[in-house]
């Protein structure tokens, strides 16, 4: 068997070309922005809690929903 062959082949060239930054770059994006909207719509509770008369535990159900259907959805 000879050992020489590999020697001439060189390095191999990325085949993806790029792409796989950029569904990285989108991957972590999609995910900023996905978790981070139950912590941004929390502003308006205060204004549906004085609007409606409600407490905080009468409201705090719906984003107790959308976090467990964020993290519980595939």
């Amino acid at each position: 068997m000879s050992q020489g062959g590999a020697a001439g082949r060189g390095t191999a060239k990325p085949q993806d070309q790029g792409w796989a930054w950029m569904v990285l770059l989108a991957a972590v994006v999609l995910q900023g922005l996905t978790l981070g909207f139950p912590s941004c719509i929390g502003v308006f509770f205060t204004d549906l809690q004085h609007e409606f008369q409600a407490s905080n535990s009468q409201t705090s159900w719906f984003p107790s929903i959308m976090v467990a259907v964020l993290h519980g959805g595939g």
